[in-house]
């Protein structure tokens, strides 16, 4: 963790859409910083992260240092603030928030990461993707794994023991080390993928037209539904979608401001979030 947080490098400059894994909501009421970190980055190391298990809601609090300063381009510059816009590739069922409502930290701020959701994911070893956007007089966006920034979550099933973190690891997941072959969620029912996961809506509230992301561990074609208050639907659209994350961008068109609900279904399987148009 004490390596430079991201070597950022202008070709680096990419768009990442909004994050399908985050649970938005993001405050001082998600968890508070502990204000011991002495050295910038993530705590505790993902090998000494406890494992999350199956069919349970993890307490899991990662804390955060914001950098002062690191080496880009042969100089020194200062990082005035740094923003996490995405971090992916959790284990089905969880997702992540802040203690900062914008994901957004000043120079050397503490701050802290909180993993909420019930896991129901394959066990093994997730290696998170995480991007940020650091404001050093310009905002470059960039990727931490590929400046060397590794962190890694591991899930087992009920009554299996620790498994050690391969901090090798370069694919998205591995079930090397000894994991469990099938996934336990719990009441000892095996279960699959859940089919949608980890919707959200961003910006919410909007004015003119938003980005939907969600996970999903199936392909095929789906339908998404705009409906008002007392449950008329005002939208209605069908969408192709991939195994893993997805997104879709919603218009306001002619809608009245006022609360809505923003429905992705398989027709067995369904997900809702609610969402406000602004004025």
């Amino acid at each position: 963790m004490k390596k430079v947080i991201f070597t950022l490098f202008s070709a680096s400059m990419f768009f990442v859409g909004a994050n399908a894994q985050y649970c938005g909501g993001s405050g001082p009421s998600v968890c508070t910083p502990s204000g011991t970190l002495t050295q910038p980055g993530l705590s505790p190391a993902s090998d000494s992260l406890p494992s999350v298990v199956n069919g349970t809601t993890p307490n899991t609090v990662i804390q955060f240092k914001n950098f002062d300063t690191f080496a880009f381009g042969g100089q020194t510059v200062t990082v005035n603030s740094l923003r996490i816009d995405t971090l992916d590739n959790l284990p089905v069922g969880l997702c992540w928030a802040t203690n900062k409502t914008d994901n957004t930290w000043a120079n050397q701020e503490d701050g802290c990461i909180k993993i909420g959701g019930t896991v129901c994911s394959n066990p093994g070893q997730y290696k998170l993707h995480i991007v940020v956007t650091a404001d050093i007089g310009v905002p470059i966006q960039t990727d931490a794994d590929a400046a060397g920034l590794k962190y890694f979550v591991r899930v087992i099933n009920q009554g299996d023991s620790e498994v050690a973190v391969d901090t090798n690891q370069t694919a998205p997941f591995s079930n090397a080390g000894g994991y469990s072959a099938t996934k336990d969620c719990g009441n000892g029912i095996m279960q699959n993928e859940l089919a949608i996961n980890s919707l959200s809506v961003v910006p919410n509230p909007f004015s003119n037209k938003a980005r939907v992301s969600f996970f999903s561990a199936k392909s095929g074609v789906m339908t998404e539904r705009i409906t008002n208050m007392i449950g008329s639907e005002v939208y209605k659209n069908k969408l192709e979608v991939t195994v893993g994350n997805n997104t879709s961008t919603i218009e306001r068109n002619n809608l009245p401001a006022g609360v809505y609900f923003y429905t992705i279904t398989d027709g067995k399987n369904i997900s809702t979030k609610r969402m406000v148009i602004s004025e």
